[in-house]
């Protein structure tokens, strides 16, 4: 589309925004079982696609099926990924967004594990995990 186009789409959408956002209001409320049914199927295809990215991720950096380096946990639910050398809080505040986004987007790249909530946990709270003595 050219800028021409843009502009002009643009423009007439702010002079006649109110008009728009009526129609499309009322429309909404005619084909509800539509919009309602889009968004679940969307929802659903989102999870899906989500489910499948963390697994993924876990599988390069945890082996397959994916398990927790420390204690052997291999339950996907309670596994997660760990920045090796910590710093996880600081680097997900930097990413703002899903760490098996970023880790994809950049190619997975060393530094982090797979460990399983409690194991991750215990290393944050007490440097190291408990199972570490026992071994």
């Amino acid at each position: 589309m050219s800028s021409y186009n843009q502009n002009y789409w643009k423009e007439y959408y702010l002079k006649n925004k109110d008009k728009i956002l009526a129609k499309n209001r009322k429309w909404g409320k005619e084909n509800k079982e539509i919009v309602i049914g889009y968004g679940d199927k969307n929802r659903k295809r989102q999870k899906e696609k989500r489910d499948e990215r963390r697994f993924e991720v876990l599988s390069i950096y945890g082996g397959n099926p994916p398990k927790c380096k420390c204690c052997g946990e291999t339950e996907i639910k309670f596994l997660g990924i760990d920045h090796i050398n910590g710093g996880g809080l600081k680097h997900r505040k930097e990413i703002r967004g899903s760490i098996y986004v970023w880790l994809e987007k950049n190619n997975y790249p060393n530094g982090y594990q797979v460990l399983c909530h409690n194991c991750n946990l215990a290393k944050g709270f007490y440097d190291k995990c408990p199972h570490e003595d026992k071994k």
